[in-house]
């Protein structure tokens, strides 16, 4: 942790004939003090950090804890997440050894401890250290000039996963059958929104079970595949200006308001990536599809049905 108070304090001051001997002792004594403590603090150096992850000097709150994943909120209202290694990596996270992310998780379960994430990305947690001076990882989707997707082998490859959805059954049964209407309706309205015109979403924003409801998490990868060709560059720009306009922290949770945000940017966590990336290289046997599925109840499911949309109703109609 660097001593940026006391080291600017030395650097600013005047110097003049007023500058007497024990001023300079009392700089050294707390350059003293902050070393000692800096000495003294549990030193956590995390995996890998999304580059995209808050690093904003703030106090910041506990948001939620789960089995995997903590979430911290700042004063912004920016959510950051530690993650439990093995859990994935989101696009405001940070991946921590099983047993530090088991330490931390403890520590905040069982007190109220004082969180503040420093000028230079650090996170403090009373006597512990989160070093942000770890791996990086860009959580921006590639773009292609034109889409390399085969849509025959996806479907293929869709069709024979009985993984369910969060409000619409099998992912299988929505790849052999027609959409359903509100699915229909959503692609429709999203395409309208890219054309520069109006429509109302707001009524598919926070729809169904969840911390992500069903219609983000389809949303989200709908945006994946729409944010991987191109093409679709200047209409992703029109979708990101409407949906940023809306209230979207009051029409969803927290936590899938953020993933949409980070959506409309071209950001999306590590197993979304993985699989598109998988995708566009006609590997279908990849251990990314199953990750992916096995993110959250449903959550795994929607996105990969966003994804068929993004593919069907978009990128290659029939």
């Amino acid at each position: 942790m660097k001593c940026n108070y006391a080291e600017n304090k030395l650097l600013t001051k005047a110097i003049s004939t007023s500058l007497t001997a024990t001023s300079f002792v009392a700089d050294a004594n707390r350059q003293c003090c902050l070393s000692s403590r800096q000495n003294t603090l549990q030193q956590i150096k995390p995996l890998i950090i999304s580059a995209h992850a808050p690093n904003v000097k703030s106090e910041l709150s506990l948001f939620s804890l789960h089995e995997h994943t903590v979430n911290l909120i700042n004063h912004q209202q920016q959510l950051l997440t530690l993650h439990r290694y093995g859990s994935g990596l989101s696009p405001m996270g940070w991946v921590l050894k099983i047993n530090d992310f088991d330490v931390i998780k403890s520590r905040l379960a069982n007190g109220h401890l004082t969180i503040t994430q420093q000028i230079n990305g650090d996170l403090l947690l009373n006597d512990v250290l989160l070093n942000y001076n770890t791996h990086i990882c860009n959580m921006t989707l590639k773009c292609r000039a034109g889409t390399q997707l085969d849509k025959t082998a996806i479907r293929q490859l869709l069709v024979q996963i009985n993984y369910p959805t969060g409000l619409f059954g099998l992912l299988q049964e929505n790849i052999i059958n027609n959409p359903a209407p509100e699915l229909v309706i959503l692609c429709d309205q999203l395409n309208r929104l890219m054309l520069g015109q109006y429509a109302d979403i707001t009524q598919f924003i926070g729809l169904g079970p969840g911390l992500t409801p069903s219609f983000d998490d389809i949303m989200v990868g709908i945006f994946s595949v729409l944010a991987s060709d191109h093409r679709f560059k200047s209409k992703i720009e029109q979708l990101k200006t409407a949906m940023l306009a809306l209230p979207l922290d009051a029409l969803t949770t927290t936590i899938s308001a953020t993933f949409l945000k980070y959506a409309l940017q071209g950001q999306f966590s590590l197993s979304v990536l993985n699989v598109i990336e998988r995708l566009n290289q006609h590997n279908y046997v990849h251990r990314a599809f199953h990750n992916l599925l096995n993110y959250g109840h449903t959550s795994g499911a929607d996105l990969l049905l966003g994804i068929w949309l993004g593919i069907d109703r978009f990128l290659i109609r029939d």
